[in-house]
C-alpha cells in the first residue's frame, strides 16, 4: 500500500480503533497514544500486509498494541508522579521530614529534566517512566534504535552531572 492509501485506511477506522482501545483501557488518553503508536507501526508494516481484510488487520494490530501495553504495565515497577502536588497513596504514618525531602528531590529532578535537550528528555522519560524499549523510542523520535539509546545515555549523564553540580 502507498503512504496515501495507508493514511486513508487509518483515518477511515481511527474513530472505531480509539473506541475499541478506550473501552479496554478505561482511559481515552492512553487509547489515543496507542492509536498513534499503531499508526506509526502501520507505516512500517510490509507493503502487502493486511490486503485481504485491512480493517481486521488494523484491529489485530490494535489488539497487539494493547497486549504490549498490559505487559509493560505488569512488568514495570510502580513509579511515583514527578509532580509533588499529585495525590499518591502513602503510609498514613509517614515521617514529615521524609515527605519534605522526597518533594524536594522531585522538584530538583523536575528542574533538571527541564534543562535537558528535548529529544534526550523525551527519550529518558519514555524509557524510565513508560518502560518503552529503545526501538519504540526510536520510532517515536524518528531515529534509529541505536540513536535512541544514545539519547538515553546522554540524558542520564547530563542528569548525573547536573545533580553533582548541585551538591
Amino acid at each position: 500500500m502507498s503512504d496515501h492509501q495507508l493514511e486513508a485506511l487509518y483515518r477511515r477506522h481511527a474513530g472505531a480503533l480509539r473506541q475499541y482501545m478506550a473501552r479496554r483501557l478505561d482511559d481515552a488518553g492512553h487509547a489515543e497514544d496507542l492509536c498513534q503508536d499503531l499508526y506509526l507501526r502501520l507505516r512500517e508494516a510490509p507493503p502487502d500486509a493486511g490486503l485481504r481484510d485491512p480493517r481486521a488487520y488494523l484491529f489485530r494490530m490494535a489488539k497487539h498494541r494493547l497486549i504490549d501495553h498490559w505487559r509493560r504495565q505488569n512488568s514495570a515497577p510502580e513509579w511515583c508522579s514527578l509532580n509533588p502536588d499529585d495525590p499518591m497513596l502513602a503510609c498514613p504514618h509517614a515521617c514529615p521530614e521524609h515527605s519534605g525531602h522526597r518533594a524536594g528531590c522531585v522538584r530538583e529532578l523536575d528542574e533538571i529534566m527541564v534543562r535537558l535537550p528535548e529529544r534526550e528528555r523525551r527519550a529518558l522519560a519514555w524509557h524510565r517512566l513508560e518502560g518503552l524499549t529503545q526501538a519504540e523510542i526510536g520510532r517515536r523520535l524518528g531515529v534509529s534504535e541505536r540513536m535512541a539509546g544514545r539519547y538515553i545515555a546522554k540524558a542520564l549523564t547530563r542528569c548525573k552531572t547536573l545533580m553533582l553540580n548541585r551538591i
